[in-house]
Parts: C-alpha cells; sequence; structure tokens
C-alpha cells in the first residue's frame, strides 16, 4: 500500500447523497510526503438540500450554486482513486456510496476502489469501555486529536488521516490485512429518480414553453411545429419513462395534424407529473420553466396583453426567485409595460426582444473586439483552438490580462466554440450569468464567442 487518500463528503440531501463538499488529502503512506494536493472543493449538487443535511454541515444551495457540478469536480480528482487506498470513517456506506451514486447519475465509469475504514477498525481495537460511542469526534477526543470544524468535509478528511495513524501506531495495526475491494450497491431507486440533468432541463423547460402557448388558447402553425421538433430531439431518451410518456402524449395528439388547446393541457398534465417527483432545486426548476414560459409567449413573435398578464401573475405566484436572474428584469419590464393595462405594439415589440436577449445572451450581447491590449479576460468552456492553457497564452503574447473568474472589472467573458451550442437559447453557465448581473449594475463585460473574438483579433 502506497497512496492512500482520506476522504470525506458531505451531502444535500440523504436520499440521493448528491455531494455539495469533497475533502481530499492524498499522500505517500510510509514517507508521509504528498501525492497531490490538498482539495476542499465545493459543488453544486444539481439536487435538493435536505434541512436536516443542512443542520449538520451548513451548507445550503445558495453557497454552492455559482460551484462546479461534479462532471467538472471529477476530472481534477480521479487520481486521487486510481491505484489508491481509500480511507474514511464509515467511507463505504457513507462516502463512497455518495461519490459513486454521482459517477452512474453522470454515467461516469466507476474506477475499481479499494478502502479502509476507520470505524471497522476503531470497533475492532478500541475498548468499548473507553469511549461512549465510536463517532470521529469521540474517537478524536479519545486520541487527542484536534477537529478544526466537524461535519466540514475537508477537516474531517484531515481529522481522520490523524485517527487513522493514531489507530495504526497505538495497535500496531496490520494494514494490509484491513483492505478491502469496494463493491457498490445497487441504486436503481436513485437512478429513476434523478435521471439524467440534461434531460430533467428538457422536461421542465418544455412544461414552461407548452404553458406559454396555452395562454391564449390558441395554437399556431409554429407551436404545433414546435411540439414535433421537441418530441424528435428527445426521443434519444425514450429509454426514460418519464420521457417515454411525454412522447406517447405527443404522438396521440399529432395523430389527427392538429394540436388544440385542450390537448396542450393535457399535455401539461403529464409533464406536470414528472415535475412532481424530480429532486432539483426548487429556484433551478422554476427558473428553467420561466425560461421556457417566455419561449412559449414570444413563438409567435409578439407578446400580447393576456400573455404579459399571465406572465407577471406567475412572477407572483414565484416571488421567492426574487434576487435570482432573469426575475427582477422580467417583472419590472411587465410592471413598467401594465402600468396602464395595456400592452401597445411599441411595448410588444420591446418585451419580445427584451425576452429574447434573456433566452440568447451570448447573440445579443456579443460585441467585436479589435484590441485585447491592458484588458481582463475571462474563459469559459472548452475552446477549438486549443486548450484553456494555449488559450490564455495567446492572451497574454498580446499583452491581455486572464481572470480566473467574471469580476466587476473584467472587460471580456470569452467562450469557447465548444459550449456555445449549450448556451444557446438561454441554457449558459454561471460566469455568463454573472457577467450579465454585473452588466445590469452598470458593467460593460463584453460576451463574446471564441469565433468572434478571434477573427476580430486577426
Amino acid at each position: 500500500m502506497d497512496k492512500v487518500t482520506y476522504f470525506d463528503v458531505e451531502y444535500a440531501n440523504s436520499k440521493n447523497k448528491s455531494i455539495c463538499q469533497m475533502g481530499l488529502v492524498c499522500e505517500d503512506y510510509l514517507t508521509r510526503e504528498p501525492h497531490y494536493p490538498e482539495m476542499n472543493i465545493y459543488v453544486n449538487p444539481d439536487d435538493n438540500f435536505d434541512d436536516m443535511c443542512i443542520r449538520i454541515h451548513g451548507i445550503t444551495s445558495d453557497k454552492v450554486k455559482d460551484s462546479p457540478t461534479f462532471p467538472a469536480v471529477w476530472e481534477g480528482i480521479e487520481k486521487y482513486f486510481i491505484n489508491s487506498v481509500v480511507i474514511g470513517h464509515n467511507v463505504a456506506a457513507a462516502d463512497l456510496d455518495a461519490l459513486v451514486k454521482s459517477l452512474r447519475r453522470y454515467s461516469i465509469d466507476i474506477p475499481e476502489i479499494y478502502y479502509i475504514c476507520t470505524l471497522d477498525l476503531a470497533r475492532e481495537y478500541v475498548p468499548r469501555y473507553a469511549v461512549p460511542n465510536y463517532s470521529m469526534s469521540s474517537l478524536c477526543k479519545y486520541f487527542d486529536i484536534d477537529i478544526d470544524s466537524e461535519h466540514d468535509a475537508f477537516d474531517d478528511a484531515c481529522a481522520n488521516s490523524d485517527l487513522f495513524k493514531a489507530l495504526v501506531d497505538t495497535y500496531s495495526v496490520d494494514v494490509d490485512s484491513h483492505v478491502q475491494k469496494y463493491i457498490p450497491h445497487e441504486s436503481e431507486k436513485f437512478i429513476d429518480f434523478i435521471s439524467d440533468p440534461a434531460m430533467r432541463k428538457s422536461i421542465s423547460e418544455f412544461y414552461g414553453i407548452i404553458r406559454g402557448f396555452s395562454i391564449d388558447r390558441i395554437v399556431t402553425e409554429k407551436e404545433a411545429a414546435f411540439i414535433k421538433k421537441w418530441r424528435d430531439d428527445n426521443l434519444k431518451y425514450n429509454s426514460h419513462v418519464e420521457i417515454k410518456s411525454t412522447i406517447e402524449a405527443i404522438d396521440i395528439i399529432l395523430v389527427d395534424g392538429v394540436v388544440t388547446a385542450d390537448e396542450l393541457t393535457d399535455l401539461q398534465g403529464v409533464l406536470k407529473m414528472y415535475l412532481d417527483t424530480v429532486s432539483t432545486s426548487i429556484v433551478t426548476l422554476a427558473t428553467q420553466i420561466l425560461d421556457g414560459i417566455m419561449k412559449g409567449i414570444i413563438a409567435d413573435g409578439e407578446a400580447t396583453e393576456e400573455e404579459c398578464n399571465k406572465l407577471r401573475q406567475w412572477l407572483y405566484d414565484n416571488i421567492y426567485l426574487s434576487g435570482h436572474y432573469p426575475f427582477d428584469k422580467v417583472i419590472v419590464m411587465l410592471e413598467n409595460a401594465l402600468a396602464d393595462s395595456i400592452i401597445t405594439k411599441e411595448e410588444s415589440d420591446y418585451i419580445t426582444s427584451t425576452i429574447n436577449e434573456l433566452l440568447n445572451p451570448v447573440e445579443t450581447l456579443k460585441e467585436q473586439i479589435n484590441d485585447i491590449y491592458g484588458k481582463h479576460i475571462c474563459l469559459s468552456g472548452n475552446f477549438s483552438f486549443g486548450q484553456k492553457s494555449d488559450v490564455e497564452k495567446y492572451i497574454v503574447e498580446r499583452n491581455g490580462l486572464v481572470d480566473s473568474s467574471v469580476k466587476k472589472i473584467t472587460d471580456i467573458l470569452l467562450i469557447g466554440d465548444c459550449e456555445c451550442q449549450a448556451y444557446s437559447n438561454g441554457t449558459y453557465g454561471t460566469k455568463v450569468k454573472k457577467a450579465i448581473e454585473f452588466n445590469q449594475k452598470g458593467c460593460n463585460i463584453q460576451i463574446v464567442k471564441e469565433t468572434d473574438f478571434f477573427a476580430s483579433i486577426e
């Protein structure tokens, strides 16, 4: 046993164990020299938080809303688990179970994992009368080990490192005899419950779009064509029962070639049955539905008085979104337009244009950049040009400054072409969102696609 990784996680809820924080300490077992840097990582779990879990670790959805999701984190930490023995307290039932569920959730290959559990060691070697129980806190107190902050994943991983060494040294533990291969538990309920995040988002936005279509009780040919296109685009998810039932409902609607308002209502019911069961952030789900409603409203190229009133009422009903982009901008726009209870043609055009900008921020906010000398540039996504380091080098060689995150002083947010497709139609990342929020407060951050950026420089 050469490489060991002390590992601890905190998770958002007890049902899915969706990870919101990870602590990792990886070192050579004999020399105790570090193999890789210590890691204290906060993760956006893309899932609900249980009140019970929040009371334990104090991490909330707001704290991690701008943190990376698990797949982005895994790219940097997979090496901590390869050819290593993972050590933790109740590590198999808790931490590794959470890790494997996250890997399965995002369809990531599960590595072969070996582990040692300090809870099992303590139960075998520490006399029962010596400690009130075998919790981390009781054992650390017994061995005079400090925990800086209990139920902080990184602090717990560090304390577990000290606990493991204390157990081995005190009781001359034959470490190799305690190494076990981790066998993942079946998690069918988890997979059915969480499903694919892209699929979840597709359904929630589609639900909003259908609500938008239904407001005026008239279904245009363009709206009917959109429904058919959504059906065709999502056939790839047909193995999921939620998508299958939605597609079956659409097929019934389209069989006579006509889509009625009553059929849209029935379709909303099918979609709502799924949304009532998903485990995702309430804010995330509602924002996706809002995007869908706005798409539905402007699908025919105008925003009617009835549509604006219904959208405003929906915003009132979901007032908890206040402070979350784009809620505030939309409600102020509607309040101003509806102040006289009439939507003029000019107001309709403005609302339609504004909603289109909100849904397509990369297209509407991009500007040509002719000179990057002395400008602060932040990178987002993956680039056709090469690795991010290659793009950073290109910028630095031309006397530009690279920001690791979007700041008020940032001049340009540069989005890699490999990400632009995902960012279209309002599906954009946290850096774009942050840039838009700063711009609404008076900043002037230019959001530019990779293709446009290099074309203008050249």
